[in-house]
């Protein structure tokens, strides 16, 4: 008897386990939009890159140079990932934003999403009606491997969310300096 309650449990956690690999194959198959319209402006990734941060490859004698000998370099095993972003304000007003608050990369190997490190947007508050401005958003991560779930940016505004696809990322350079 307690045989096959034990065969019962085992069959029962395969088909567990068994349904969330077939959801999550299912979802990573699934291909996030590229662009989105949010509170009154559309933002469109385009194709993002790894820096090559060779100061932050620096070898001296062998060692990599330790990280408070670089300030704003990221951190441990982690390099900066830039993700270009088309902002659009296409309605009669203007309109307020701010990437920091609103912007998150996910996926990879991240459990929690990370905020923005820094971008090329500078100052800039808001958008004004019918204009559009672009720049780069810069996030710290760890590069994912093959097998992990591909990168995505993460887009809170006015209450909503949205999951924006990062449409190629180039490859990432050697991290620690050949």
């Amino acid at each position: 008897r307690g045989v096959w309650l034990v065969v019962a449990v085992l069959a029962l956690l395969g088909a567990v386990v068994g349904a969330g690999l077939l959801v999550r194959h299912r979802l990573a198959g699934q291909r996030l939009p590229e662009a989105a319209t949010l509170g009154g402006l559309t933002a469109r990734l385009h194709d993002a890159g790894w820096l090559s941060m060779e100061m932050h490859q620096a070898m001296q004698g062998g060692y990599q140079m330790p990280a408070q000998m670089m300030p704003g370099a990221p951190p441990g095993d982690e390099l900066r990932l830039g993700v270009p972003l088309t902002l659009l304000n296409a309605s009669a007003e203007a309109r307020a934003f701010s990437l920091a608050d609103e912007f998150f990369l996910a996926g990879g190997r991240i459990t929690t999403p990370r905020g923005l490190h820094s971008d090329t947007f500078g100052p800039l508050p808001r958008l004004g009606p019918g204009s559009a401005v672009d720049g780069v958003m810069y996030f710290d991560t760890v590069v994912p491997s093959e097998s992990d779930p591909p990168l995505y940016l993460i887009w809170r505004r006015g209450g909503d969310t949205v999951q924006l696809s990062i449409p190629r990322i180039s490859n990432a350079p050697d991290h620690h300096g050949g």
